[in-house]
């Protein structure tokens, strides 16, 4: 249940950095936002988010759907995401 959630979260973050996603995201004028624009961002920090919801349900079940180094990972990847987003909002 969580792991399929969390695996759909993952999915739609990476999606944000293809271009194909990135066109399909355009303005009215056609014009791709990409995930570096102020829309691209909050969609990155809103699936952040919900990944972090995710893997702390994950870990209060007992890491019953994955092992704990799997997860560990995963909170890892999800941090760097949000220091980049972070870096990328200061500059």
């Amino acid at each position: 249940m969580f792991m399929d959630r969390l695996l759909r979260e993952t999915q739609l973050l990476a999606n944000i950095f293809t271009a194909i996603e990135a066109l399909r995201l355009a303005d009215e004028h056609g014009n791709p936002r990409g995930w570096a624009s102020p829309f691209g961002l909050l969609q990155i920090i809103a699936c952040c988010l919900r990944i972090s919801d995710l893997t702390a349900s994950i870990a209060k079940a007992g890491y019953r759907e994955c092992d704990k180094e799997m997860l560990e990972e995963i909170a890892s990847e999800n941090r760097k995401v949000l220091y980049s987003v972070n870096e990328q909002i200061a500059a």
